[in-house]
């Protein structure tokens, strides 16, 4: 059986010369093989990557002309579940994009793809996974348990007080919380009135939160293939906020998110697809 835990994992990369030096060292301390994506002709990031990643191989993935809503389709194509990326400069389009992203890939038949949004400097402390809504991934452990590992540090599990907890791909957490008890990677629970709150107030050095079903629709008039306008969806927004004033790291993880409406219904030509 494939471990879900991965102590070097293919990651894709995408507009590298937006990263720090720093935070290329934690890419590449969890990477066996890095891609990398680019939206940009003038910038041709090989030479320095494998300067600094001496013992990474390094593959040159090419020019993405769709922004981040592309290179996770093309991280996705190249087998790669995690794409990091810098800090965005602009929040919410870049959020939407993901999103857009995620969706696209699901729709692929790519189970999940992770982006990481990587700060200039490293911070101290545990990783944090949470649900700000009761929902979240079995991915989103699998990744937090195993970037636990790869930092030395511990994971807290920071869960709603009130409210249904449910998580898709609950195989792939329970494996992975198996896997990491045999490495030795401690889990703490935690049960608070606000998550939100709890992690943008404590002191992690990672914060994971899941994305799934998200209220939206795409235009009826829009060509196939174009965006979906996402509505302050509660689990988009946490991730919003993380972006905005969380000082780690932050890992979104879209687990083959569809488009629902607001009554939470997923319309069923979007049921069906992937």
């Amino acid at each position: 059986m494939t471990r879900v835990i991965e102590a070097k994992r293919r990651i894709a990369v995408f507009d590298g010369h937006r990263l720090s030096d720093r935070a290329v060292d934690r890419i590449a301390r969890a990477a066996a093989s890095l891609v990398l994506l680019s939206s940009d002709a003038l910038f041709d990031e090989t030479a320095r990557f494998r300067t600094l990643c001496p013992d990474v191989d390094i593959v040159d993935g090419g020019l993405v002309r769709g922004g981040v809503r592309e290179a996770i389709l093309r991280a996705a194509a190249q087998d790669c579940k995690m794409l990091a990326v810098a800090t965005p400069l602009h929040r919410r389009r870049f959020l939407l994009e993901a999103v857009n992203g995620a969706i696209d890939a699901g729709e692929a038949g790519h189970p999940t793809v992770a982006v990481m949004v990587m700060r200039d400097n490293e911070v101290p402390g545990d990783v944090a996974v949470f649900s700000n809504t009761g929902e979240a991934s079995g991915y989103g452990l699998a990744f937090a348990l195993e970037i636990a590992l790869r930092r030395g540090v511990s994971v807290a599990r920071i869960l709603p007080k009130k409210g249904l907890y449910v998580r898709r791909a609950a195989e792939v957490g329970h494996r992975a919380d198996v896997e990491a008890g045999g490495y030795g990677v401690k889990v703490r629970y935690r049960k608070v009135a606000r998550p939100l709150d709890t992690v943008l107030r404590g002191e992690f050095t990672l914060a994971v939160h899941s994305v799934l079903d998200v209220i939206g629709r795409r235009s009826t008039r829009a060509e196939p293939g174009a965006p979906a306008r996402i509505q302050h969806d509660a689990n988009v927004d946490a991730v919003l906020w993380l972006l905005r004033f969380f000082k780690g790291d932050v890992l979104l993880v879209g687990d083959a998110v569809r488009l629902r409406d607001g009554r939470g219904r997923v319309p069923e030509d979007s049921a069906t697809e992937g």
